[in-house]
This record gives C-alpha cells, sequence and structure tokens, in this order.
C-alpha cells in the first residue's frame, strides 16, 4: 500500500527571480520562496521612491511569518490566508497614516501567493491587484487569478462607454485603504504542472503567446524560466520592475 501511495505523490520546487527592469531606477518587488513550507509570495509595490518597496517587503514577512508556523490542514488554511491579508493591509495601512498619508495615497502593494497541501495535492491560491497566477499543463497556459484593475472590469463589460482604461489602474491594493479581501482559490494540481507567480512588469511586456513559448521550450529546466521570462521582458522595454516565481510539480 505504500508503494502504491509513493508512486502517484510529488513534490514542488520552486525558482524566483526579481529584476529592476531597463527604466526604473530602484526594485519595488519582493519575492519569497519558502520551500519547508510550500510558501510562495510575490508583491509589487507602489507609492514613490522606497515607499513601494517597504509596502511589498512588509507584504512578504508578514505573510510569510503569519502562516510559516501553522498547520497546513486544509480546512483552516483559506481562514489563516484571508487574515494574513488582513493583517497585512492594516498594518500598511496604519504606516501610511502615521506619515499622514491616507484617503487612497500612499505606499501599497499588490500580492499573489501560492500554499501547496501536499497530502490533498491541491494549492490555495490568492491574490489582491494584478500580480498574476498561471497554471501551465500540457503545452497550455491559463491565467487561474483574476486582475483586481479597471482594465478587467472594462474587459468583463462592467464599464460601459468608457473608454479603455490604463492597465496599472488597481481596483484593489494592500495598504491604501483600511479593507481588503483576497481573492482565494483551492486549486487541484497535477503530476507534471507548472504554477507561473508574476507581477504586471511581465505581464504587460510579454504576451501570454510569448510566455507560453518560453514554457514550451523549457519544460525540462523550470529553474531557467524565471531568468528567461525576466530577459524577454527586459529586451521589451522593461518598462517596470519584474518578478517571476514558477512552481514545479514533479
Amino acid at each position: 500500500m505504500r508503494m502504491f501511495k509513493d508512486f502517484f505523490a510529488f513534490k514542488c520546487t520552486a525558482f524566483g527571480q526579481t529584476d529592476i527592469g531597463k527604466a526604473r531606477d530602484h526594485n519595488e518587488d519582493n519575492i519569497s520562496l519558502n520551500q519547508e513550507q510550500n510558501l510562495f509570495l510575490l508583491a509589487d509595490g507602489m507609492g514613490g521612491h522606497d515607499a513601494g518597496e517597504v509596502a511589498s517587503q512588509m507584504a512578504v514577512e508578514i505573510i510569510e511569518n503569519v502562516l510559516a508556523g501553522s498547520s497546513q490542514d486544509k480546512s483552516r488554511q483559506e481562514t489563516l490566508i484571508i487574515e494574513a491579508v488582513e493583517k497585512t493591509n492594516a498594518d500598511i495601512y496604519q504606516e501610511n497614516i502615521r506619515m499622514k498619508v491616507d484617503n487612497g495615497k500612499g505606499m501599497g502593494t499588490t500580492i499573489v501567493g501560492c500554499r501547496y497541501l501536499e497530502k490533498e495535492k491541491q494549492a490555495i491560491i490568492f491574490n489582491v491587484g494584478d500580480s498574476r497566477a498561471y497554471s501551465y499543463y500540457q503545452e497550455e497556459l491559463l491565467q487561474i487569478s483574476t486582475d483586481h484593475s479597471l482594465l478587467q472590469l472594462w474587459k468583463e463589460g462592467l464599464l460601459k462607454n468608457q473608454k479603455k482604461p490604463a492597465a496599472n489602474m488597481l481596483t484593489k491594493a494592500l495598504g491604501p485603504y483600511a479593507e481588503v479581501v483576497a481573492d482565494t482559490l483551492f486549486y487541484p494540481v497535477k503530476k507534471g504542472e507548472k504554477l507561473l507567480l508574476c507581477s504586471d512588469g511581465l505581464t504587460t511586456m510579454v504576451s501570454d503567446e510569448d510566455i507560453l513559448d518560453i514554457l514550451i521550450d523549457n519544460q525540462q529546466s523550470a529553474e531557467k524560466i524565471p531568468e528567461l521570462l525576466i530577459n524577454k521582458a527586459n529586451m521589451a522595454g522593461g518598462e517596470d520592475n519584474i518578478s517571476v516565481i514558477i512552481i514545479n510539480f514533479s
């Protein structure tokens, strides 16, 4: 029976990289790869020099601290993640108030994260903002998170008679407002699948089709993919910081 179970068991291994890009003078993105806890986080900060970097660093550190020592029991994960995101938002919001910057201004950050629950072979994906989670499986790429942006609302036909909004106009972020709720999704992963977490510094520079081509060409060498995707974004202009995490299930 043990051999039967082991045959179907698989693990995840993550690789990540962040880059300043070609147009910015500092990097406001932060990533965290906690392989021991199967917890992977990516945050894209905003709010001016240094402030965005502070917000994104707070996000990955607070969420990791809250979740890393917690039970990986599925029944508690969604609640714990929502609480961790709420705490992060509250702490950044209070820092904005301390600096006398509130009412939707001041520093903020997106977050996209994945925690793999090995026993259930499920990943819980969560996000606030427009940093994305994708699935790559059998040479198909599928976005499994939903952007919190005016552009997304426009694509869904919810902004009628309005011009196409700029891609970076967010409807949710951590820090600018007192309350925020993360989207969460229990996602059943498959052996041989890859999950891609990325900031919009990648997706505004590189099309899904070009991302897919790189994944297909390098499906046996997941550790190379973050660097290759970042290089592709920089070759296209690198107009923003670029962060990429690849989670490989094997």
